[in-house]
């Protein structure tokens, strides 16, 4: 059989049709096979890759190979061509990205291809051959997550607006319009190396049981991304919530600064800035974070949206500030590659910058990069996340590219965590930046805003202005006094709570101290969801440094974050093991840090407490509904000012003993 599934709609159906009739010329019989098997999916998700989209993915495979006729030399894995006696294929999975372009928007240089695009008055031209080429090697990456390591995939471009003569000579990936199926499997032969016994070819893209589970139900090929109810909410705050006009009109014209504690929504008001600029005027936006965690859960959001990453149509990109600045720095010849890249990572800052300084590195260079890599830095807004935290020379270097009118940066008030708060202003004339102050609390509910502002009152965190949201009444916060990690069972009822309420373990958060860390039979996690999953909960571990950027695609999986990367998440119900780990953790790596203070106004130990107070903050902001906070036995005032706490608002705060080890 052949079967069509995704998208019915568009150039990549379109496409896909034609594919499916040129596969029925060749083989009439494919169409009521019950033993052979061709599947095109059409704009498949690789949902939690960094490259989400592709246009076709095409699955065949035959139970008795299929005969076709060879009508070139084909090349060996060596590269010597040669002419076969004979030639048939077993399977093959292919990606193919499909161009609608004319002759006259597509060039070849050799045998790679290029195809242009109009944006901003501009000309740029994208070579599609290499872009095809990455995004091969990420579906590989992606079905590598689940096991699927044993297939082999072949890259093809289809030009639907080209015929066969208008391509360069062979060998290429490159197909056409009016190419038929056996020239496209020819194609095959010459770029896939076969092998050659005799030179009679098979071609096979791996073995019989690998293609079984590549084409079975449980396929991740076949699976969907399910929103939850929260993440449907998100999704129509992002997507129909109405932001003030004036906000979107200075988009472009001015910087723009979102100033405000965490909890006023600051992460999302990025998000809904950026969807607004590409739904509504198809502009590319690319949001800066230095949380991976956030990267994935911002990631999921717009998967969610169906936002792609796109020149023509627009997009929203979302990186981490390190690998964005490393792709600057290499491609205008700072580094040669990325080895020892983060330990050199300030001296090739100051590299980058006398280029742009001195002139090596001219303001036309700029224009040509972004011209002949417009997916990559081709973007009509960047918008900063956590822009506090941001050092000078960073700030410089997005100015110096991009220029500070196109910027839009979120500020977290007292959530700061470097010794100075980035300037963001500086040198900018009047007029040309713009002050958004945030205070209404839009995460917590009523209660937990109390709460909290009551906690940084005893913490001595001076000016706490959040508003509590008398629209959102209600909310809970649950204090267990001991090891929070022995206890699975309690996050398994707080997992059915939250469920009766009609959420999911997704929309859930648990945020763990680096010192909670083990090593398990995965690898690197953490100690509380290893006692989870113990339990039979399924989690999305994002404490292991290969799982941070890949979000989660499991309704059913509780979010496991370290505390240093939960700024700008937020949950239904949050989960904050050992806290007072937390603020000790942080108190500790303030002073073995060497920062300065001034001792005239605060003794060393209290600039330290001081520090890890603001730090403390940034976890108890981030629950919605439900608030849950652990203390295991580590030092610190922040028992004493949780129990007085507390204390003043019984009615929704429960103070819980848990039995201490072995008792």
């Amino acid at each position: 059989m052949i079967e069509i599934t995704g998208v019915t709609e568009g150039d990549e159906y379109a496409a896909a049709k034609r594919l499916e009739r040129r596969m029925l010329d060749l083989w009439p019989d494919l169409a009521r096979s019950r033993t052979d098997t061709v599947r095109i999916f059409v704009g498949l998700k690789m949902h939690g890759q960094k490259l989400e989209d592709l246009d076709l993915v095409v699955i065949g495979s035959f139970e008795t190979p299929r005969d076709f006729d060879p009508e070139w030399k084909f090349y060996s894995r060596d590269g010597e061509a040669f002419t076969p006696r004979s030639a048939r294929v077993r399977n093959f999975a292919l990606v193919i990205e499909v161009k609608s372009h004319d002759a006259s928007g597509v060039r070849f240089e050799n045998a790679a291809a290029f195809v242009r695009y109009a944006r901003n008055g501009a000309e740029s031209w994208e070579c599609v051959t290499e872009k095809n080429r990455t995004q091969m090697f990420e579906f590989k990456r992606w079905l590598d997550r689940f096991g699927l390591d044993q297939v082999h995939v072949q890259n093809l471009v289809l030009f639907t607006g080209l015929k066969e003569r208008d391509l360069p000579p062979r060998p290429n990936v490159c197909i056409a319009s009016d190419t038929s199926f056996e020239r496209l499997l020819n194609v095959l032969g010459q770029v896939a190396g076969p092998r050659e016994p005799d030179k009679r070819v098979t071609l096979s893209y791996g073995n019989e049981e690998a293609f079984t589970r590549l084409l079975a139900p449980t396929s991740p090929l076949f699976a969907t991304l399910e929103p939850s109810p929260l993440d449907r909410r998100r999704m129509d705050i992002i997507a129909k919530a109405a932001l003030p006009e004036a906000w979107l009109e200075d988009l472009g014209e001015r910087q723009v600064l979102l100033k405000g504690r965490g909890g006023v929504g600051k992460t999302v008001i990025l998000l809904q800035m950026a969807y607004r600029a590409f739904d509504q005027a198809g502009q590319r936006s690319l949001v800066l974070t230095f949380n991976k965690a956030l990267v994935a859960d911002m990631r999921r959001t717009m998967s969610l949206l169906g936002v792609p990453r796109d020149i023509e149509k627009g997009a929203v990109a979302i990186e981490t500030v390190h690998g964005f600045i490393g792709r600057l720095m290499l491609k205008l010849g700072v580094i040669d590659g990325y080895e020892g890249f983060l330990e050199d990572y300030e001296a090739h800052k100051v590299t980058l910058l006398d280029y742009m300084r001195s002139g090596t590195v001219t303001a036309e260079d700029l224009g040509e990069m972004m011209r002949a890599d417009a997916t990559e830095f081709d973007w009509d807004l960047l918008l900063v996340d956590e822009g506090q935290d941001w050092p000078g020379d960073e700030i410089a270097i997005l100015n110096a590219v991009y220029g500070p009118t196109r910027l839009v940066v979120s500020d977290g008030v007292d959530q700061y965590v470097r010794d100075s708060v980035a300037d963001w202003t500086s040198g900018l004339r009047k007029g040309d930046s713009k002050t958004r102050r945030l205070r209404k609390c839009l995460r917590m509910k009523a209660n937990v805003a109390s709460f909290v502002a009551d906690v940084a009152m005893c913490l001595g965190l001076e000016d706490w202005d959040l508003e509590p949201n008398a629209d959102a009444g209600g909310g809970r916060v649950i204090i267990y006094d001991g090891d929070l990690s022995t206890q699975p069972d309690r996050i398994a009822g707080l997992v059915g709570e939250a469920r009766k309420l009609g959420n999911f373990p997704v929309d859930m958060l648990a945020c763990v101290p680096p010192g909670s860390l083990v090593r398990t039979a995965h690898g690197l996690g953490c100690r509380a969801a290893e006692a989870y999953s113990s339990v039979g909960g399924k989690v999305w571990d994002g404490t292991a440094r290969d799982v941070r950027e890949a979000y989660p695609t499991d309704r059913e999986e509780l979010r496991f974050v370290q505390y240093d990367s939960c700024r700008g998440l937020e949950g239904w119900s949050v989960v904050n093991y050992d806290l007072d780990q937390l603020w000790d953790y942080k108190a500790r790596q303030w002073e073995t840090e060497g920062h300065d203070h001034d001792p005239l106004i605060e003794t060393r130990e209290e600039a330290a407490a001081r520090h890890a107070a603001r730090w403390v903050m940034i976890p108890l902001t981030r629950a919605m509904d439900t608030l849950v906070i652990g203390l295991g036995t580590a030092p610190g005032p922040l028992r004493g000012v949780l129990r007085r706490v507390a204390d003043w608002h019984p009615d929704f705060v429960e103070w819980i003993e848990l039995p201490s080890a072995g008792a």
